[in-house]
This record gives structure tokens, sequence and C-alpha cells, in this order.
């Protein structure tokens, strides 16, 4: 367990300080204008099967998490 926190010290480490990647979409200047488009185009009108099975509500929540 200890290696993987490491290892997601070290990623988060290399994205976000070696990168200057942003981690969040405020930093990018996006809002939640598109976001129920955006969701509605990410799962088609249906569930996008993974890990866990997300409909377009739950992605649209995902976004809204981001901000």
């Amino acid at each position: 367990m200890d290696i993987a926190k490491e290892a997601i010290k070290r990623l988060s480490d290399f994205f976000f300080n070696t990168l200057q990647l942003t981690s969040n979409f405020t930093d990018l200047n996006i809002d939640e204008t598109n976001f129920e488009i955006m969701a509605k185009k990410s799962c088609e009108d249906s569930i996008l099967e993974g890990f866990k099975p997300l409909n377009q509500k739950d992605i649209k929540k995902i976004y809204e998490m981001c901000l």
C-alpha cells in the first residue's frame, strides 16, 4: 500500500508541478453552461460502461465536481 501511495504522490507531482497541468475546469475557464450537452454526448443517450456504469446524470455530476 505504501508503494501505491508513493506512486500516486509522484505521478501527481509530475502532472501538476513538472508539467503544470490544471486539476479543474475553472482553471481552464470552463463553466457549467454546456455540461448537459457534454454529458449527453459522452454516453450517447445510453449507459457508459466501465468499472461502474454511468448514465448522463452521473457524468454531469462528475463534470460539476471538476469545477
